[in-house]
């Protein structure tokens, strides 16, 4: 299955593939997984996932320097990585195509490795319990560097950049983070919607009605479903003007996906930019998008479970989208301020993985209320543990006077 998946991807290997390259009859393949394709993956999953968090835990708590103890953790889930590449680009990108069971897996393997975090960081900070939202970050962030890395076959750098990616996750460990709790039980939505919201599905032309198909049929019935005759008939077109406009379902749904996320995105920029300056423009960038997936929930579906579907190329899409945001997160940084593209890279994948977090698990309401966690898992490395939260508990004020005004 490995290495069926790193040829294939998890979407085009078949039985019949995993049969030949195990050397046995696809009737004994059934015999051992009688649920095919998905339960072997799943096996080969939890047997690579085990392989890593035996390295990684073993590397831990050989470490008898306490401080010590993370960058070894790290040293060693990166080797692993670099050592293994089939097997981590099964965890680490095809697991997203094998269905809402296989993302379950992934969730609980992730727990696995923020338990590791939390104890790091309680041992070293004086017992001082970690936010949950930290240590999911923490993990979730160093997966997308390596995620990164693989997708650019470029895994063999990963042992060279533990110290760096060390550095940023030590970054939030600090008590100051616990101040923002005190936000989360009562904040809700600070930003008013803008002119994006409402102008979103104006556009009624043929081009437009498609891409609404496509995003309700997909959000309603998983992306599997989808035909090219389906989208049409949703639409109300005849399957001639499907492919006048698009060569087939995927690119379809790629430009429903892209057209939603710029939307979401442009809301984002226009709220950053009424900020007063660079951590309060990323507080009200963050606290936007927070309010506008939790009011769309076809957009959060779409954007954070179904374009995984497509495997690599829905993780590739996401990557390029989150390589955008990468670059105009540190443009707009003052010099002074601006976290280097690791830092980056990492912040932004930290901030992401809490939100998909909350999106695949049904808690897309509770994300307006967490903008202050997630603008912490972004400014931290850059502006220090203290000085992110003054500057969110700064910004956050300044945006509920501005509401309580109008």
């Amino acid at each position: 299955m490995v290495r069926a998946v790193a040829a294939h991807g998890y979407g085009a290997t078949t039985v019949r593939q995993l049969s030949a390259l195990a050397g046995v009859s696809t009737r004994t393949l059934y015999e051992l997984f009688s649920a095919g394709k998905q339960e072997c993956f799943f096996s080969a999953y939890d047997a690579a996932i085990r392989r890593m968090a035996r390295r990684v835990a073993v590397a831990y708590v050989s470490e008898r320097d306490r401080k010590r103890r993370l960058a070894r953790a790290l040293e060693a889930f990166a080797c692993e990585v670099r050592d293994e590449p089939q097997a981590a680009r099964l965890i680490l990108l095809e697991v997203f195509a094998a269905g809402p069971a296989a993302l379950e897996r992934m969730e609980h393997a992730q727990r696995l490795f923020e338990g590791m975090v939390a104890l790091s960081f309680r041992q070293t900070a004086g017992g001082l319990a970690t936010p949950p939202f930290l240590v999911k970050g923490v993990v979730a962030g160093g997966a997308r560097v390596a995620r990164v890395h693989l997708l650019a076959g470029r895994e063999r750098e990963l042992p060279a950049l533990t110290g760096e990616l060390l550095k940023w996750a030590l970054s939030y460990r600090s008590s100051a983070a616990a101040t923002l709790e005190s936000l989360v039980s009562t904040r809700g939505p600070v930003v008013a919607p803008t002119a994006v919201s409402a102008a979103r599905g104006q556009r009624r032309d043929d081009h437009a009605r498609i891409l609404d198909a496509v995003a309700q049929l997909a959000a309603r019935d998983g992306y599997e479903t989808l035909t090219a005759a389906g989208i049409a008939a949703a639409a109300g077109l005849s399957r001639k003007r499907f492919t006048a406009h698009f060569e087939d379902v995927p690119s379809c749904f790629m430009a429903a996906v892209e057209h939603l996320t710029n939307c979401a995105l442009a809301e984002a920029a226009i709220a950053g930019a009424a900020g007063p300056d660079w951590p309060g423009g990323v507080h009200r960038a963050l606290s936007a998008l927070c309010a506008y997936i939790a009011a769309d929930p076809l957009f959060a579906r779409l954007a954070f479970v179904e374009v995984f579907a497509l495997g690599p190329d829905g993780v590739r899409f996401r990557e390029a989208g989150m390589a955008r945001l990468i670059e105009s997160f540190r443009a707009s940084a003052p010099s002074a301020q601006r976290p280097s593209r690791l830092a980056a890279e990492a912040s932004v994948g930290a901030v992401w993985g809490v939100v998909h977090h909350h999106v695949a698990n049904g808690a897309i309401k509770r994300l307006p209320t967490i903008a202050p966690q997630l603008s912490f898992l972004a400014l931290a490395p850059a502006l220090g543990a203290q000085g992110a939260v003054s500057a969110i508990l700064a910004e956050d004020a300044r945006m509920r006077a501005l509401i309580a005004a109008a």
